[in-house]
């Protein structure tokens, strides 16, 4: 009777068990996580390129007839206050300007034209205060009230010249400048001119 019992207690245990183990081999695996570290900051994929406008344009205006009132400037000969409004563009403190004025009589003709091309550089002195120089070419035409005959009266000079000066930020917006000019006339009056600093221009940036 033990022994029967003892079979029994056996075939039992071993029926369990197997049942156990198959219903453990149906259940699902379970998806282990998989931890990604991060890289450092500097490893982020960079952004597109951005673009960087180094370019600055701006726009002159020579304030000697506003000033007439306060200093003598209308001392000074036409054809050194010459030109009234000036276009200067750079890029990198390197570029060109472009300046054009004229002068009319009491009748409204024109007395004094002059136009001008020069390349320039600039470089800073301080955050307020800058120079530059440059070299170019140009046209004036004066027209001699004193004479009669048209041909004697109008005169042309076709210009070389060179001008250095300092400017002043006020700020990023505005400045004023002056500079001297060295000039060499050929022409109807051919001649070799220094001109003094005597003309204040206000640029405005219009960028």
């Amino acid at each position: 009777m033990r022994a029967i019992f003892i079979f029994f207690c056996c075939v039992s245990v071993t029926a369990y068990g197997g049942s156990l183990e198959g219903a453990l081999d149906t259940v699902p695996p379970v998806k282990s996580i998989t931890v990604v570290q991060r890289g450092p900051q500097s490893a982020a994929k960079p952004l597109g390129n951005i673009r960087v406008n180094t370019e600055q344009r701006y726009v002159g205006f020579n304030t000697s007839y506003l000033l007439q009132q306060l200093m003598p400037f209308n001392a000074i000969p036409v054809q050194q206050n010459m030109y009234g409004v000036t276009y200067r563009k750079y890029k990198q403190n390197k570029g060109y300007r472009i300046s054009m004025g004229a002068n009319l009589t009491e009748t409204s003709e024109v007395q004094w034209f002059g136009l001008r091309f020069d390349r320039e550089k600039r470089k800073e002195i301080t955050n307020h205060w800058r120079y530059f120089y440059g070299m170019g070419g140009g046209l004036e035409v004066f027209e001699d009230p004193d004479q009669v005959d048209f041909f004697t009266q109008t005169e042309v000079n076709v210009l070389g010249q060179l001008h250095w000066g300092i400017e002043y930020r006020i700020n990023p917006v505005m400045s004023l400048s002056m500079e001297c000019q060295g000039i060499l006339s050929l022409g109807s009056s051919s001649s070799l001119v220094l001109r003094p600093p005597t003309v204040i221009t206000a640029f405005f940036n219009i960028n």
